[in-house]
């Protein structure tokens, strides 16, 4: 809580929609996504499975357990690839 009197203006913006709120309207997506961005990636990824599309994940993130977590937990196809 603010105690004292501030004359500092804010502004607020949002709701933002998903950065990935548009992938129903294409074929081939390629999600890319950094830190905890994975969360919506894999949400999309797990979403469009089953469908004839077609999805890359590009994802960087600075600790290597994650990544490992991720594939290992994770449901990605055998014909993908991992650097």
């Amino acid at each position: 809580a603010v105690r004292a009197r501030t004359v500092r203006p804010a502004w607020i913006c949002g709701p933002f929609a998903s950065p990935y709120s548009t992938a129903v309207h294409y074929e081939d997506l390629i999600l890319v996504a950094s830190g905890i961005g994975i969360t919506p990636a894999m949400d999309i990824i797990n979403a469009y499975r089953a469908g004839s599309r077609r999805l890359s994940l590009i994802w960087s993130c600075r600790d290597a357990s994650l990544l490992e977590y991720y594939l290992q937990h994770g449901r990605f196809d055998k014909d993908g690839w991992t650097l």
